[in-house]
């Protein structure tokens, strides 16, 4: 049922070394791309699990591509839906948060989520509208030192932009390789973005459940052949899609983001492949201020295929 309410590897060599060391996190061991990145071996304290989790509850608490306002409106302004939209993110299950820019406390605020639940966070990658220094030690300095520190999720490259506080603890992401938070399995997979760090690989995230699963695919391009090897020997019940461009053909961002010609042809081709579910929810995010319409006229153009524009502070449950 669904309810609504970036000395280490080059790029190449980290893809390479990644792939080949598949294998050994499934026996125990410990890729050499996240050793030399001096993070902590996943062994026994997030290998991979089977997923107990039978419930997904997504929240939105941003879905804006960085051209929107960086000042979040006020508490006291009422917002109409998508009429302003914060930085990309969204909260699973309560606890676990993709991504933290600069609105993301705001929009916390306005929809009483405490920062204080949050235990681990995933970063896609290190561009400032995922990725904000400030906000990521308050959630830190909320938490009960009792609880231990933040776990910080993410490309090994990238983990060195975080900051360095005794209230985080980082963990490097081996693409393709899946970790455990909260009986959920976790997996960071190739995305086709670009960060100036060329040495940074950009994730998006495939998160499952016992029963469910969502691909969170953004920031990011058509999915990549190594990407695409992955999903299809799943099955997904939703998947979030980048749609920073709109409908409009020739602009250059498609090879950093999607357009909406883009989203409908990788639609077709993973139900064709049996990836995406009958029922599988469809939900657009990271959209551009200039790029698509106004969120009304999203809905009404778009809910008829299928298609769901997400808004700030939407609430997505699988169970």
């Amino acid at each position: 049922m669904t309810k609504f309410n970036e000395n280490k590897p080059s790029r190449r060599d980290f893809l390479a070394i990644t792939s080949i060391g598949a294998a050994s996190l499934a026996t125990g061991g410990f890729s050499s791309a996240a050793h030399a990145a001096g993070g902590k071996p996943l062994e026994g304290i997030n290998a991979a699990s089977s997923p107990t989790e039978t419930k997904l509850e997504l929240l939105f608490l941003g879905t804006g591509a960085a051209n929107w306002p960086k000042k979040y409106p006020p508490l006291n302004q009422k917002l109409s839906r998508g009429q302003t939209r914060g930085t990309s993110s969204m909260l699973i299950n309560g606890r676990i948060l993709i991504d933290c820019g600069y609105t993301v406390l705001d929009v916390m605020k306005r929809y009483d989520v405490n920062p204080a639940a949050i235990t681990d966070i995933l970063l896609t990658h290190t561009h400032a509208d995922h990725l904000h220094e400030a906000s990521i030690l308050k959630i830190a300095n909320s938490r009960d030192a009792d609880l231990g520190p933040l776990k910080f999720w993410g490309d090994p490259e990238a983990l060195k932009k975080v900051p360095d506080s005794d209230r985080i603890e980082k963990r490097p992401v081996v693409i393709g390789q899946t970790f455990s938070i909260d009986g959920l399995g976790i997996t960071g997979l190739e995305s086709n973005h670009h960060v100036a760090d060329s040495k940074e690989q950009c994730m998006i995230y495939l998160i499952e459940g016992a029963t469910r699963s969502v691909l969170y695919a953004t920031d990011g391009s058509w999915l990549l052949a190594n990407t695409w090897n992955t999903l299809r020997k799943k099955r997904l019940d939703a998947v979030i899609w980048d749609a920073t461009c709109g409908e409009g053909a020739g602009d250059p961002r498609i090879f950093s983001h999607n357009d909406m010609s883009m989203i409908r042809h990788m639609n077709h081709s993973l139900v064709k492949g049996k990836v995406l579910k009958p029922d599988a929810k469809i939900i657009l995010t990271h959209i551009a201020r200039k790029l698509q319409p106004p969120h009304a006229e999203m809905e009404k153009t778009l809910l008829p295929e299928g298609l769901i524009p997400a808004y700030d502070g939407m609430s997505v449950v699988l169970t």
